[in-house]
């Protein structure tokens, strides 16, 4: 499905019209959202995406469709853009999108690989041919006046969209405001295409730091057996109990390497005198033990001492944390025996001297005390680690981390001046920032923020989610192993390097900046740019600048003398960054709350990169951005941001492009699809006409496009959530208002984009109502039950965001906020909406006829009332008295208040019914109402209700796109 639109009503020639592009026509969006998902796959991920951690990276697929959508002429065939995208088998030149979706629905049939199965390989692993190149760059001319069009991404982060516009060997400009991304794209475009392969002199010189770093290290690591190798500690911190002073550990489980329920290796606590001391035991289902390794110290964040049963609460042991009254406690260890394999033994006295070692030698190192001595300059948004006592960021490692970090850091800086003398400018610079990502990399798995996979029985990634959460047990892994250590870490950014020389070879390189995206025009020129591809900041999604200090100072102290121009602060940039960060404005006073100081700023740097993005293009130049992102206010502030610019919106188009429930956004009813908004420069500038539409006149408009854009993505196969289905008619909907801009009220005050989206979504709800629910008379149930129902139809889940809920309780005539004390019908949890049921809702029926005291605040539905305000609260109370008092009291009370031929009673069972899930209490109980005598009682039908909520094709295609082992 495609939803496009052009100012041009002709593909005149003329000097009035520009050429409509491919992107503002039909586009393959199945057949690339397939391959979307194909490339998420965890196990077979694209060298830009694991060279060094970044956040929020498009897939290739989605990425290349943007690129070539935006400069490539209407009425490119679907099979020819996939072709170019090196989706689809060889010799296949027509309906590839029909083949590969077929796959797709039948790959559970498959008994080899993906690539086997689908008759070609990933696309991420091709570049196209030369006579492709050819046959592309000759219609591109046409297309652009007998040149290739520039592509520019003025916020290139991880840089797939400049990566992918060099493999079509277009003239690519990237831009990036943080240094620490900026030297991936160095590497990836510049380097790669530039200096080529540099794999035997990569590997020589990492073999040099290793040899040098290892000498200084090689005491840190002691083992108890000859010829064994520690790869990696599980560790903890010891505190003293004020109580009775025995030491206690933060541990919350004991598990080293869980294999199953009850089996796996675990370390054994052995509490003595107010010792502790740590044994490691094999575990099997047969295991005759009282010792359950999930039953550990800490519950809750509250810590139990084992010697004497006294609670430390959570902010006691923050605040010991903080003033550093603790020990490091190394209590697992996992080695590698060449003789018997790898295996796990508890950490000992031998352990903690060598910890010892590395704090003396950190006293005693002048360089040392002043390593990584930055201080920390992270909020609370994303969990400052100041909170816990790390207020430098040398204060993220424990001293054997640390040291460990310094010696490999020294063993650089002791190589590059004989790596200055050996090559030239380039190849030396591209060589020591190749060998700097890999230290940088390995803070990911060797830092306090690192936890311990108790799964995989080894270190995780310390941004597992964008924050810096402090973990209790983190691990501390051995640099100088090769399983595990700088050798590892090493050789696979090298690989990542390798195969990024492979996919460019033959390229231009990128022109390359490091700078405020609000501040491109004097480096890239007014008019130069005919195609800008950006994937922006996502509001307050991500805290990018925040996130990436750590990796920044560590940065900083390789490459200050190779690259001073990204290095010459303190921290990274985050005045300049365009995110909604509420910290920024922490204690300042006035009428507006942080949360609006924060979007109006992030509004104002998005317009001020939108604005030097339209000055950069050439008139009838194309700007597409890729946009992931949920919540009203993100796109309030992109859509404004936009118009405000001068751009005129064109098309719109979603495509599925992330792996649903993702792992850093589970539960959080993310978007799963990015939506590619595309609008263009005019080619002569609008007049002011001084005048401005009246919302009234606008509103209509607006939910009849929003209307008739959820209705073709829901037939159109394509699979997405009811969410995406939503922001997907965003677009429309900002076609039409930005058409229209300015728009105003009654009174003449000026209506934002979010009044336009609100009414999309409460269109589009409506849409969904129509399409989902079989209930008749939906409509005519009160607000509260209708947003109630609805809720769960959308969200399929008791909890969603508070701006989307308070977005849909408006669309049906419902502030959430003033009904939630009368109600309960909601309450918080994380800062989002909970929906709550009949047991956090009605009072307790028998104690309310014995005439006890029910506090009607925190109960406010009164089962023994004759009639009810809302149909939601006549449920609620038919379900507690059938659950309470039985099935025959339940009849009696349904007869006593006529609900048999009440029709909102009836519809509002039905309503729940078809869209809560199967295994919920309240369907349960409501399944059990309507099948007993109180069923025949009431007579409702319910033979076509759709207990999965899904229609059944589109339960089939979510499968077959969750189908990915």
């Amino acid at each position: 499905m495609s939803d496009s639109h052009t100012t041009s009503e002709t593909e005149s020639e003329s000097d009035d019209e520009y050429t409509s592009l491919a992107i503002e026509g039909e586009l393959p969006l199945k057949a690339v959202g397939i391959e979307n998902l194909k490339e998420a796959n965890p196990k077979h991920m694209p060298p830009h995406r694991y060279i060094h951690p970044w956040f929020a990276r498009r897939p290739t697929p989605a990425a290349r469709l943007a690129i070539l959508g935006s400069v490539m002429e209407e009425g490119t065939s679907a099979d020819e853009l996939l072709s170019l995208m090196q989706i689809g088998p060889d010799g296949l030149e027509e309906n590839i999108s029909e083949y590969v979706q077929e796959r797709k629905t039948t790959e559970g049939q498959r008994d080899g690989t993906l690539g086997e199965w689908y008759g070609y390989p990933r696309p991420f692993t091709q570049s196209p041919t030369e006579d492709e190149l050819a046959d592309l760059h000759t219609s591109l001319r046409e297309t652009w006046d007998g040149e290739l069009p520039t592509v520019l991404d003025a916020t290139a982060g991880g840089g797939v969209i400049p990566f992918e516009s060099i493999r079509y060997d277009l003239p690519t400009i990237a831009n990036e405001l943080n240094p620490v991304p900026s030297v991936i794209l160095k590497v990836m475009l510049e380097y790669a295409p530039e200096v080529g392969s540099l794999e035997d002199d990569l590997y020589k010189w990492r073999d040099r730091i290793q040899k040098k770093a290892s000498e200084e290290l090689d005491d840190l690591y002691p083992t108890k057996r000859d010829g064994r190798e520690v790869l990696a500690s599980a560790c903890t911190y010891h505190i003293q109990c004020e109580s009775c002073a025995g030491t206690v550990p933060l541990m919350p489980k004991w598990w080293l390497h869980k294999r199953s329920a009850g089996e796996g290796v675990a370390i054994k606590p052995h509490y003595e005198n107010g010792d502790v001391s740590y044994e490691c035991v094999e575990l099997t289902e047969n295991s005759n033990t009282d010792f359950d390794p999930s039953e550990g110290t800490v519950s809750r964040s509250d810590v139990e001492c084992p010697h004497c049963g006294v609670i430390t609460e959570y902010e006691e042991t923050r605040e010991l944390l903080k003033n550093g009254e603790f020990e490091y406690q190394i209590y697992g260890v996992k080695y590698d025996d060449p003789r018997g394999g790898s295996g796990y033994r508890a950490g000992d006295d031998l352990d903690q001297q060598a910890l010892k070692r590395a704090e003396e030698r950190i006293e005693s190192d002048f360089e040392l005390l002043t390593f990584l001595s930055e201080k920390v300059e992270v909020s609370s948004r994303i969990t400052d680690p100041a909170t816990y006592g790390m207020e430098e960021w040398r204060d993220i490692f424990n001293p054997r981390q640390l040291v460990s970090h310094y010696e490999y850091c020294n063993a650089f800086r002791e190589c590059a001046e004989e790596i200055r003398e050996e090559y030239d400018t380039r190849e030396a610079e591209a060589i020591l920032t190749i060998l700097t990502i890999s230290a940088s990399k390995m803070i990911d798995r060797n830092s306090r923020m690192s936890p311990w996979d108790t799964g995989r029985g080894y270190p995780a990634n310390m941004f597992m989610s964008h924050n810096y959460s402090f973990r209790r047990v983190f691990c501390d892994n051995n640099l100088v192993s090769e399983t595990m250590g700088y050798e590892d870490t090493s050789r696979k950014v090298i690989d990542c390097y390798e195969q990024l020389v492979e996919m460019a070879a033959g390229r231009d390189a990128a022109e390359v900046y490091c700078g405020d995206a609000a501040d491109l025009t004097s480096k890239v020129g007014e008019g130069s740019v005919q195609a800008a591809v950006v994937d922006p900041p996502y509001y307050d999604s991500v805290m990018y600048a925040q996130l990436a200090d750590g990796f920044y100072v560590l940065q900083k102290a390789y490459l200050s003398d190779v690259h001073p121009e990204f290095f010459t602060s303190e921290l990274t940039n985050k005045s300049d960054e365009a995110v909604a960060n509420t910290s920024r404005f922490e204690g300042l006073e006035g009428e507006k709350s942080k949360k609006q100081l924060a979007k109006e700023d992030y509004e104002e740097k998005m317009a001020e990169i939108f604005s030097e993005l339209y000055e950069t293009l050439e008139p009838g130049g194309v700007l597409t951005i890729m946009f992931t992102h949920k919540e009203t206010d993100a796109w309030d502030t992109l859509s404004m941001s936009l118009i405000e610019a001068g751009f005129t919106i064109t098309a719109t188009h979603p495509i599925t492009s992330e792996m649903p429930n993702r792992v850093v956004m589970r539960g959080s009813q993310s978007a799963d699809s990015t939506i590619l908004l595309t609008g263009r420069k005019p080619l002569h500038e609008k007049e002011d006409t001084g005048g401005a539409t009246l919302w009234d006149d606008v509103k209509s408009e607006t939910r009849s496009e929003a209307k008739k854009a959820a209705r073709e993505l829901l037939d159109s196969g394509l699979s997405l959530t009811k969410t995406d289905t939503i922001i997907a008619a965003f677009g429309p909907t900002l076609r039409v208002f930005a058409d229209n801009y300015p728009v105003v009220d009654k009174k003449g005050e000026e209506v934002p984009p979010r009044d336009a989206l609100s009414a999309a979504r409460d269109a589009v709800a409506e849409v969904l109502a129509e399409r989902y629910l079989d209930t008749k008379g939906f409509d005519d149930l009160d607000g509260l039950t209708r947003w109630y129902v609805l809720s769960w139809l959308i969200y399929e889940t008791d909890t969603m965001p508070y701006d989307e809920a308070r977005q849909l309780g408006i669309g049906v005539g419902v502030n959430i906020d003033d009904v939630k004390r009368d109600t309960k019908i909601w309450g918080k949890s994380s800062g989002d909406v909970q929906l709550k049921t009949h047991s956090n809702r009605v009072q307790d029926i028998v104690r309310v006829e014995n005439g006890e005291d029910v506090s009607s605040r925190k109960y406010p539905v009164n089962p023994t009332d004759e009639r009810f305000s809302h149909g939601i609260d006549a449920v609620h109370s038919a379900i507690h008295v059938y659950e309470t008092k039985g099935p025959e009291a339940a009849w009696e009370w349904l007869s006593d208040r006529g609900l048999k031929n009440d029709e909102r009673f009836r519809t509002t069972v039905t309503a729940l019914l078809e869209v809560l899930p199967q295994e919920h209490e309240t369907a349960e109980t409501l399944r059990d109402i309507l099948s007993g005598r109180t069923g025949e009682y009431l007579d409702i039908d319910i033979s076509n209700i759709n207990l999965n909520v899904r229609g059944e094709d589109d339960e089939d295609n979510q499968a077959a796109l969750n189908e990915f082992e």
